[in-house]
């Protein structure tokens, strides 16, 4: 965690201050934020300090803010007090209150007013909520606190203290030394724990330096140039074999390119290999049943459908083909032919003969 208002978290009795105007204000911007101040002593409050103490010097500022405050002093297991250590006005004034014990520098004041802001009820009813916490830290009547508001007023340690708004006055006149000892004795832890940080940062670093010079191979006392040099070296051959992966993935596509071509060419030709075989079969079959027909064991008109059968099953049909007998009525018509022809060329021929009689006579 990041501590914003704590000056050393590590002690048994840290610091916690309040410097300036509590929330935000539209000149000023933001000043203690109440949430984050909150959370920090009650971390504070969890971890068993001894004590923490909260030193105020502030014009005041937002209620809400101040709330948050007040309350994680006012709930806190440890012992936590408060110092007016300049002007405590306001909220802050208020705040002051919430100390298990409430130290004031001869120096310091108090002032107390009414709410700013607001008018009618709400006004009367943060009054009260107000004039509620200073009364019962201080004894005093609600009415009474409510009247010492509405005037506006401002009290100096002493009538404090005899007013009970302040347990202790502290005396400035030896302050110097007995906080100058504080803070000498603050210096030191905090140069010894910054030296420790140190050494234990060295440490770190050092250890991560020795895994880096074995991983490069090179000797733990090894320098910063040749650990830089055996980088530079790894860089180069990753950039090298990069290089030689990126050609290498161009010589795969070029070749795979060539054997997708190659491949549509052998496709291509085996396609014409395949349509000519079955041409040359086609031819075949067809030449077949064609001399069948001749030989008149099927009729002309049939033909196609042999064809049809033989390429379907060209052995079979071969087979049954010259198992069939020869058509006599086919034969027959043929030599019918033939003998027809014979007499017509018998009866032209004597017509011939009896002409040529004739003209002789």
């Amino acid at each position: 965690m990041d501590y914003i208002y704590t000056i050393d978290p590590n002690v048994e009795e840290p610091i916690m201050l309040i410097n300036k105007h509590i929330g935000y204000d539209e000149e000023e911007g933001m000043g203690i934020d109440g949430a984050i101040f909150q959370k920090e002593l009650l971390t504070l409050d969890n971890m068993g300090k001894k004590s923490i103490q909260v030193w105020m010097s502030s014009p005041g500022g937002n209620v809400m803010d101040g709330y948050n405050i007040y309350n994680a002093i006012l709930k806190s297991k440890t012992k936590v007090d408060t110092y007016a250590i300049g002007l405590c006005a306001s909220i802050a004034a208020v705040i002051f209150q919430a100390g298990r014990n409430r130290i004031m520098c001869d120096y310091g004041a108090l002032m107390y007013h009414n709410a700013q802001g607001a008018k009618g009820k709400e006004l009367d009813t943060i009054n009260n909520s107000i004039a509620t916490m200073i009364s019962k830290r201080t004894s005093k009547e609600i009415k009474d606190v409510l009247a010492m508001m509405n005037k506006t007023e401002w009290i100096t340690p002493s009538v404090a203290k005899e007013t009970g708004f302040c347990d202790e006055i502290e005396d400035s006149t030896n302050l110097n030394k007995k906080h100058g000892n504080v803070i000498t004795a603050h210096w030191k832890n905090g140069l010894m724990l910054l030296n420790s940080i140190k050494n234990e940062n060295k440490k770190q670093k050092q250890n991560k330096m020795i895994k880096v010079t074995n991983k490069l191979g090179l000797n733990e006392d090894a320098s910063e140039d040749a650990i830089l040099s055996a980088i530079t070296s790894i860089e180069n051959k990753s950039a090298k074999l990069k290089s030689s992966l990126e050609e290498i993935e161009n010589r795969y596509k070029e070749t795979k390119q060539e054997y997708e071509n190659i491949l549509s060419e052998l496709n291509v030709m085996k396609k014409k290999a395949e349509d000519s075989e079955l041409e040359i079969k086609k031819v075949k079959i067809t030449n077949m049943v064609e001399d069948f027909a001749k030989l008149g064991k099927i009729k002309n008109e049939s033909v196609s459908k042999w064809v049809a059968m033989a390429e379907k099953d060209f052995d079979g049909t071969k087979e049954l083909l010259e198992d069939l007998s020869v058509n006599k009525v086919s034969n027959k018509i043929e030599i019918n032919k033939d003998q027809n022809n014979i007499q017509e060329d018998f009866v032209k021929k004597s017509m011939f003969e009896i002409n040529k009689a004739k003209n002789k006579l």
